[in-house]
């Protein structure tokens, strides 16, 4: 296979775990929005769901960059970078559900 095959794959690496952290956002502070405005307190188990989701498949996305990054073959900066977005994306869910976690309970 040529290279340009595997372009969308090779840019969607270190930027899947940042776009989950924007989705991830977007959808708590909706959430959010529609609980304060209903006062629906069981919207609060959806923000908690969501996060525990989205942490989990940015684990993932972290140990399979990290077992790259490990396996002693030629180490690329893509590998580097998959490693670093997937754990600053796991620090952004986490502080961004805190501001509505704190405010929900």
């Amino acid at each position: 296979m040529r290279a340009q095959d595997h372009l969308l794959r090779h840019l969607l690496q270190p930027s899947l775990p940042l776009l989950i952290w924007g989705v991830h956002f977007f959808f708590c502070y909706i959430v959010t929005a529609e609980q304060m405005r209903f006062g629906k307190l069981s919207l609060l188990w959806t923000v908690g769901i969501a996060s525990l989701l989205a942490l989990a498949l940015l684990s993932v996305l972290c140990w399979r960059a990290l077992r790259r990054l490990h396996a002693g073959s030629a180490i690329s900066m893509l590998d580097w970078a998959s490693a670093a977005c997937a754990v600053l994306g796991s620090l952004g869910v986490a502080l961004s559900c805190l501001p509505m976690v704190l405010l929900l309970g």
